[in-house]
């Protein structure tokens, strides 16, 4: 009998071995997947809150130079809005575009020297614009 029980104290010690090192290693991965996570949503973020940054400034400086050159001119952009993006307008002189940044909404404006009238699409994707010089205001339209 002491044959056999020496047999199964080594089976019981060489499985709590085992458990002790899975237990180690997911001590060790738990706290680094969630590091990976969280670096990849505020990634995430911060790229959604650039393209916006992008876009706005990207529209606002196509109305500067339409309303530079004045009547009849016009030009196409395309425009990438990123997702998360909850409302857009287009008010006086200020483009703005309202976007998720876990957990509020961040607003990202910019400014053009000329009045502008029209509306910006709210979908995620690539859209392309039309801004045109009229008498005294830039017009953007989605094309």
């Amino acid at each position: 009998m002491n044959r056999a029980g020496g047999k199964h104290k080594r089976r019981a010690q060489s499985a709590m071995e085992y458990l002790i090192i899975v237990a180690l290693v997911m001590a060790f991965l738990i706290p680094l997947w969630a590091y990976v996570t969280t670096m990849h949503r505020e990634t995430g973020i911060e790229l959604s809150l650039t393209y916006a940054k992008n876009t706005v400034n990207q529209i606002a400086d196509a109305a500067n130079l339409v309303y530079s050159q004045g009547p009849p001119a016009k030009i196409r952009i395309n425009v990438y809005i990123p997702g998360g993006v909850r409302n857009s307008t287009i008010i006086n002189d200020t483009v703005h575009l309202e976007v998720w940044a876990d957990p509020i909404y961040t607003h990202i404006y910019a400014f053009s020297t000329a009045q502008l009238n029209g509306t910006l699409p709210t979908s995620k994707g690539y859209h392309r614009l039309e801004i045109e010089a009229t008498d005294n205001i830039v017009q953007i339209t989605k094309v």
